[in-house]
């Protein structure tokens, strides 16, 4: 009979964890054009090392990349309402209602954008 109650106390646990997973956010990457100089629109993809993680289980929106990279990054909720700021690019946003939110990362001269529906 323990043996029962530890297998379905085992089995519930892995439950519980195995709808729980970290999801990387896809993150759309853009120059600034300056209207001072004319240039017209740049083009050119960008490849920085950022990546954006959210956890469904800690409900934490993980934001990493290189110590080098200086950038603020704002969250906003889907209707323009700013949620949360971090004036670093490495943070940790916890976010415990459900919805979609836009995650925005800003830096000289780029900035990156990616939708979190949760």
């Amino acid at each position: 009979m323990k043996k029962l109650i530890i297998l379905a106390g085992l089995l519930l646990v892995m439950a519980h964890t195995a709808f729980a997973e970290q999801n990387r956010v896809y993150m759309e990457f853009d120059l600034k054009c300056n209207p001072e100089k004319g240039s017209g629109v740049n083009r050119s993809s960008m490849f920085l090392l950022i990546e954006v993680i959210y956890d469904s289980d800690k409900h934490k929106i993980e934001v990493s990349g290189n110590e080098s990279i200086e950038a603020e990054v704002f969250l906003y909720k889907a209707n323009g309402t700013l949620e949360d700021y971090s004036s670093t690019l490495n943070t940790d946003f916890i976010v415990l209602n459900s919805g979609v939110y836009i995650i925005q990362i800003q830096g000289d001269g780029w900035y990156a954008e990616g939708k979190i529906e949760m």
